[in-house]
């Protein structure tokens, strides 16, 4: 879940600052954060895991930020970038709320920090935006700013946008990593992709961070969307020598052996990632995608079963276990839906609701709920149009969109644009369901399939086959994918 102003004292306050030359009479240039602290160590205990944060290294960031909570419970801007490792929604909240209360005497840019963090709250894409603008203006010499507007033009798929503020920031201060890690994601995940651009940027990173696991994953990462799948092994293989206790390396190598087909392998690989994870969701998906990748379906859904049944009911760390039943049974619910298996849909919704809107409660605003109030309607409108109840499933498609009206989030009406292009297909509406398809997201490697689904129906196979050879090739791991690689295989090759 995802900052300046020149040294000042307050009150038996001491503002010690991450940023470059030395305080004196002359203003000097903010290149970085500062942070509000009477305890030099708090601050950097800080400094050291914003910079694993830039790495991409969650688990190290996260105890270091803990770390400087507890050297100084009132730094606030500690608790904000906490907050972007929480992994309960509750926890989430909790931190943006003690971030708040410890504002008193915080510099400006961690003011501005905590309005933007809370935005995520709120879904108010507007207001986020603003806020970063707000700081990219005041502190025209910071690097980090420029990368978080960037992401948030990501967010509205103005990639042209994101990347002009990354570039921006990589020529503010060509020795930050951070930079060039955003580089690697945009030029990974968004369209237009190039994975040797991406390969480039992550290369800067590890020369700037030798020693750093979160770049060797980066590297990784980069292999792997090229198909050097050895090559991402051992770069992943390298990241878990440089630290044995972080997850990700093992569930990266994990996501390789996957590829290659090597699935018990790649199952191992997961569990031992598992026993370093913070989070109770952990190993259990990828596990269970392998299932869906040797098209077992009932062996994956069996899997999630099985860890459900091994959650605790009731006593400490209930929230992320509910949180972990949440997604595993949402998992399910897609594996179900893209089977066409309405009984099992059916029942899957009626577990998932309670425990959704309990999410969105937890957060405690309103558009968090409805946000979750329109996940549950998606849901809902596909079980109808696979009964065959088109009008039900339109009407509930409209529900969504009254929903989500409330919010600002620039993509908000996707689930709905979807949804009408899913039902459209069901009633072999072949047009109608390109021209829904086509307004979705097509970051999103499910709405791609569906749209070249719906391009091959309607009769356009030069596009459908240049979607097909397009999702063939990626090799990155998350459910609707497993769901759906051997199928764009076939396609793409006959």
């Amino acid at each position: 879940m995802k900052n300046s102003i020149v040294s000042l004292s307050f009150a038996g306050w001491i503002t010690l600052s991450i940023m470059t030359g030395c305080v004196g009479a002359k203003k000097e240039k903010i290149t970085d954060i500062p942070v509000t602290s009477q305890s030099k160590e708090a601050i950097e205990s800080f400094r050291s895991g914003l910079i694993a944060s830039d790495l991409n290294e969650g688990q190290k960031s996260r105890a270091l930020f803990l770390k400087a909570i507890e050297q100084d419970p009132r730094l606030s801007i500690a608790y904000l970038f906490k907050a972007n490792t929480d992994v309960t929604p509750k926890e989430f909240t909790d931190d943006i709320e003690k971030a708040k209360a410890n504002l008193e005497g915080a510099s400006e840019w961690e003011k501005l920090y905590c309005d933007y963090v809370g935005t995520f709250l709120t879904s108010d894409w507007n207001k986020r935006l603003q806020v970063l603008q707000e700081i990219a203006t005041k502190y025209p010499d910071a690097a980090r700013p420029q990368v978080d507007l960037g992401f948030t033009y990501t967010s509205s798929n103005a990639t042209d946008k994101a990347r002009a503020c990354f570039q921006k920031a990589v020529e503010l201060d060509p020795k930050w990593t951070g930079g060039y890690s955003a580089l690697v994601n945009s030029y990974l995940f968004y369209d237009p992709k190039d994975f040797k651009k991406a390969e480039e940027n992550s290369l800067k990173v590890v020369e700037l961070a030798p020693s750093s696991a979160g770049a060797q994953v980066a590297l990784g990462d980069c292999y792997r969307a090229e198909n050097e799948l050895e090559k991402a092994k051992a770069a992943y293989s390298k990241a878990s020598e440089l630290d044995p206790n972080s997850a990700e390396p093992y569930y990266k190598k994990g996501n390789a052996n996957t590829f290659l087909g090597n699935l018990e392998e790649a199952r191992q690989n997961f569990s031992d990632g598992g026993k370093y994870d913070v989070s109770a969701t952990g190993a259990v998906p990828f596990i269970a995608y392998t299932y869906l990748y040797a098209d077992d379906p009932k062996a994956a859904v069996a899997c999630y079963t099985d860890a459900i049944s091994k959650l605790s009911a009731s006593g400490a760390g209930q929230e992320k276990n509910n949180l972990a039943k949440t997604l595993y049974l949402q998992d399910c619910a897609t594996i179900a839906a893209f089977n066409n298996d309405a009984a099992q849909l059916n029942q899957l919704i009626t577990q998932i609701e309670p425990l959704s809107l309990q999410l969105g409660t937890e957060l405690k605003t309103n558009e968090a709920l409805l946000s979750q109030k329109a996940s549950i309607l998606s849901l809902k409108a596909i079980l109808a149009a696979i009964e065959g109840k088109y009008d039900v499933a339109k009407s509930t498609a409209e529900e969504i969109k009254t929903t989500v009206e409330p919010l600002t989030d620039p993509l908000k009406l996707d689930s709905y644009e979807f949804v009408l292009g899913y039902i459209s297909l069901k009633q072999k509406q072949f047009p109608a369901a390109v021209a829904y398809l086509e307004k979705t997201s097509q970051a999103s490697i499910y709405n791609k399939y569906w749209l070249a689904t719906a391009y091959e129906a309607a009769g356009n196979k030069d596009k459908a086959k240049a979607l097909y050879k397009e999702l063939a090739g990626y090799n990155f791991n998350a459910i609707e994918f497993a769901l759906i690689r051997n199928i764009v295989k076939k396609k793409a090759a006959a």
